[in-house]
């Protein structure tokens, strides 16, 4: 079994009305890309008669941007405890499409559990509740972390979170880590630099002992010390290179 899981995308009206068909094309790079069937519908209706300018632009660009772009519907559905309405709360049509694309994104966990499944959506309440799901292979970005994961290679980090917990589920072997695998907001570089210094340290006292680096400088000096007299012995008891240093100084003397 493959140590990284296909990744399935799923998109809500928020994220797609604050991205742009060119972010779309990218967004393909990072995996499958789907519209739940209530998104579409959404998305057609305001096709058709959007009293907002901007909204009827992207609807139209999405409805061309469709037609050739590998990107599936799905009417697909499941139920969890975390995405119920509760009793006598009274929702706003925004309210029920944002359950709605949740059920959606849950039901492909379900149906597709080789796959990491993840939602992109901007409504923080809905990340909230997928966050409550203790699923290894569902979990919720924005639409900004997927614009930063799919230019950069950097995954978000509920992504690298679910991953772990997806391989750990599946006996997988955990995957070299390197900094495109992962994605801190602020400043990724340098964190991951800290924290790969910290390993190597933690590595470093567990199989080094702490008497052995000074061991080994007291041997490097003492391996030193001998070296040098040897050196100067040779230049003592050596005739050749005694007579080398005494024939400056005695033709000096017979010059004087």
């Amino acid at each position: 079994m493959v140590a990284v899981p296909p990744v399935v995308l799923v998109f809500d009206i928020s994220a797609l009305s604050s991205s742009t068909p060119s972010e779309w094309r990218e967004f393909s790079r990072v995996g499958g890309c789907y519209v739940p069937q209530v998104i579409y519908e959404e998305m057609k209706l305001k096709f058709d008669r959007s009293p907002d300018p901007d909204l009827e632009r992207i609807a139209k660009a999405f409805n061309r941007f469709y037609a050739a772009s590998g990107w599936r519907i799905t009417d697909i559905t499941g139920h969890h405890a975390a995405l119920k309405v509760g009793s006598g709360q009274a929702l706003t049509r925004r309210s029920r499409v944002s359950l709605a694309v949740g059920r959606c994104a849950y039901g492909l966990s379900e149906n597709l559990p080789g796959s990491l499944v993840v939602l992109v959506t901007k409504d923080r309440s809905l990340l909230q509740r997928l966050y409550e799901i203790p699923v290894v292979n569902l979990c919720g970005i924005t639409v900004d972390n997927l614009l930063q994961w799919s230019r950069t290679g950097q995954r978000p980090i509920p992504v690298s979170q679910k991953l772990q917990q997806f391989r750990a589920a599946n006996g997988m072997q955990p995957s070299g880590t390197t900094l495109s695998q992962t994605y801190q907001q602020t400043s990724p570089s340098r964190v991951t630099a800290r924290s790969a210094n910290a390993k190597s340290g933690r590595l470093r006292s567990v199989s080094t002992p702490d008497w052995l680096p000074d061991l080994i400088s007291l041997l490097l000096a003492a391996a030193g010390l001998a070296v040098a007299g040897y050196l100067i012995w040779i230049v003592i008891h050596n005739d050749n290179i005694r007579r080398f240093f005494e024939e400056p100084v005695q033709q000096q003397s017979q010059s004087n």
